[in-house]
C-alpha cells in the first residue's frame, strides 16, 4: 500500500506539473537529435542509473536508522516510506531543467509548486494522522524526522552539484 501511494500522489501529481513546465528559452536555436541517437544518449542512462542507486541508497539508510533507533521493524519501513515518498517531491524539482534550479527559480512553476504542496500534504497526512495506521506508519521521535529531512534533501545537493560541476550539461544555443 505504501509503495501505490507513493507511485499515485507523489510520482504522478507533480508529473504531470512537470509536463506543463514552461519551454526553456532557445530550444528552437538547438540542433536537432540525430534520428539514430537513442533515448537514454549523453550520458542519460547513467544518469537514470546513479539516481536510481541514490534513492534507493537513502530510502536503506533511512530504513536503517529507522529500525534501529526505534526498535521496530515498522519505524523502519516508516522511515523509507517518509524518504522515498517525499525526495520524489524534490526530485521534481531537480527535474525541471539541467540547468541550476537556483538559476531558474525555485517557484517559477505554479503548478509544480501546488502539485508538491498537495503531495506533501498526503505525505503528511499519512505519517501524523491515525490514517498512517492502516498504512503500516508509527510515529517517529523527532530526531528521526530531522534526519529524515536531511535525507529527503539530499537528492537537491547532490543535483545542484553535478550541475555546479558541469556533470549535467545545459544544452543551449552554442552546444549540440
Amino acid at each position: 500500500m505504501q509503495l501505490l501511494w507513493i507511485n499515485l500522489v507523489t510520482d504522478s501529481l507533480p508529473a504531470i506539473a512537470l509536463g506543463m513546465e514552461d519551454v526553456e528559452d532557445g530550444i528552437m536555436d538547438r540542433k536537432p537529435k540525430p534520428k539514430d541517437e537513442g533515448i537514454f544518449a549523453g550520458g542519460l542512462g547513467i544518469r537514470v542509473v546513479l539516481q536510481g542507486l541514490m534513492f534507493a541508497l537513502l530510502t536503506l539508510i533511512a530504513f536503517y536508522f529507522g529500525e534501529h533507533v526505534t526498535g521496530t521493524l515498522a519505524g523502519g519501513q516508516t522511515m523509507a516510506f517518509a524518504v522515498l515518498a517525499l525526495s520524489q517531491v524534490v526530485q521534481a524539482f531537480n527535474m525541471r531543467s539541467e540547468r541550476s534550479l537556483f538559476r531558474i527559480g525555485f517557484f517559477t512553476n505554479k503548478k509544480l509548486n501546488m502539485a508538491c504542496l498537495l503531495s506533501l500534504a498526503l505525505v503528511l497526512l499519512l505519517l501524523f494522522t491515525p490514517i498512517g495506521v492502516v498504512f503500516g506508519l508509527v510515529t517517529l521521535p523527532a530526531s528521526l524526522y530531522l534526519l529524515a529531512l536531511g535525507l529527503i534533501l539530499t537528492p537537491l545537493f547532490v543535483m545542484e552539484l553535478c550541475k555546479a560541476l558541469g556533470l549535467i550539461r545545459h544544452h543551449g544555443k552554442n552546444h549540440n
